[in-house]
Parts: C-alpha cells; sequence; structure tokens
C-alpha cells in the first residue's frame, strides 16, 4: 500500500478540511488515466466537456467530476474552476463511494 507522507504536517494538513459533492463520474480508458494521474495540469477534452459541473458553492463546498477508469481502484477528484486541467484534485478510493 501506498500514500502520500506529509513533512513537518500541520493539522490542516492531516486531517481533511474540504466539503466536496460528485456531481458526476468520469470514466475513461486506462492510458488516457495514467497519462492524467502524471500529468494533472495538462488540458484535457474531458474536463473541458464536464466543466459545468465542477465550482465551489457559498458553503465552500467543493462540486466536483470523479474521474477513473475500470482499471484502477481508485479515482481523482476534480474541480478545475472553470480551466481545461486539474487545478484542484484529490486521490479518492472507490470503494468510499460505496
Amino acid at each position: 500500500m501506498k500514500i502520500n507522507f506529509i513533512r513537518k504536517a500541520t493539522p490542516s494538513e492531516l486531517i481533511p478540511q474540504d466539503e466536496f459533492v460528485i456531481e458526476k463520474i468520469v470514466v475513461i480508458d486506462k492510458n488516457l488515466f495514467e497519462c492524467f494521474i502524471n500529468d494533472p495540469l495538462n488540458d484535457y477534452d474531458f474536463i473541458k466537456k464536464n466543466l459545468e459541473h465542477m465550482y465551489c458553492d457559498h458553503d465552500e463546498v467543493f462540486h466536483c467530476i470523479f474521474v477513473t477508469s475500470e482499471s484502477h481502484d481508485f479515482g481523482i477528484l476534480v474541480e478545475s474552476e472553470g480551466y481545461s486541467y486539474g487545478r484542484y484534485t484529490a486521490y479518492l478510493p472507490k470503494a468510499t463511494l460505496k
């Protein structure tokens, strides 16, 4: 199992702080997903096509898409703030969706 360690973390970095709503699940092919997780700051058509589903509301809740592939047991939450790249992203295991 792998995890991201944070050097000299503050409590706000260790404890999740942001509320979110998954507005749409976007399933892409394995190769494109691999490209995305290795370069989330690149522009992607699947993000551009779903801009209306991503925003932060007046209660500071992130409305986002969940990008994944059939071959992976996790996905990436994306709130692009109107851009076609992953401006705000977060790892999320698929098991938490159930």
